[in-house]
């Protein structure tokens, strides 16, 4: 288990080189080192005090941005043991790369300097599950939201389990992220940012870490690979 700490100040990473070109990796391993805790049974609910959260009104300097499902059940500060002002979290049904997260996670890069995206997908997505079940009745907002999931996962076939299809989305949408935005593909081929892919065991609490997007190609239509070598 990593030694229990206090996450950094903001924007500090202590015993880090502070140089950009590692300071992503630096940022991932501070939230493993979260999650471990968490795991372990040993979190210790850090920068959650009245003080911290007063500390914080003036401007936020946040280590990590997180885009994530809108469920219940995954609670991104817990899981990283984390608190006010450490994590900027856009949290959609789905865990969609629509363009209101594409502009909320360019404004954390582009204007807070967040190194690090992690896009966190998680077991039994009930967005995944319906675009697996066509029969469903929906709303209109919902129909559009499923919709695109749907047409999605049709590229990987029709006979795709609920789990395999919640982790191939996941991926996907750690993908679009990169090649939906000029800003994220320019600081990602920079070595200036990382956007890495996670997914979530609502049983088992861990989290799978399914690797970094790599964009491929330039100019032109942006594409992305995901490499777990990093």
């Amino acid at each position: 288990m990593a030694e229990s700490s206090a996450p950094p100040e903001p924007n500090q990473l202590p015993d880090q080189d502070p140089s950009p070109l590692v300071r992503p990796d630096a940022v991932l391993r501070w939230l493993k080192e979260g999650h471990e805790r968490f795991l372990d049974g040993h979190s210790i609910h850090p920068h959650t005090t009245r003080e911290r959260m007063r500390a914080v009104v003036e401007g936020q300097h946040p280590l990590a941005a997180v885009l994530g499902c809108a469920d219940s059940r995954v609670p991104v500060e817990l899981l990283f043991d984390s608190g006010f002002g450490d994590l900027f979290v856009v949290r959609n049904a789905g865990t969609m790369s629509t363009t209101a997260a594409i502009a909320s996670l360019e404004y954390a890069v582009g204007h807070l300097d967040v190194s690090l995206v992690v896009v966190l997908g998680h077991e039994a997505c009930g967005a995944v599950s319906a675009a697996l079940n066509p029969q469903l009745l929906l709303t209109p907002s919902l129909s559009q939201v499923v919709g695109q999931l749907r047409m999605e996962l049709l590229q990987y076939g029709e006979h795709l389990s609920l789990e395999e299809s919640c982790r191939r989305h996941t991926l996907s949408a750690a993908a679009n992220l990169v090649h939906s935005s000029v800003l994220l593909t320019d600081r990602v081929r920079a070595g200036h940012l990382a956007v890495v892919a996670g997914y979530y065991d609502l049983h088992s609490s861990a989290i799978d870490w399914m690797g970094h997007v790599e964009p491929i190609g330039y100019p032109g239509p942006a594409q992305a690979s995901i490499s777990r070598q990093r």
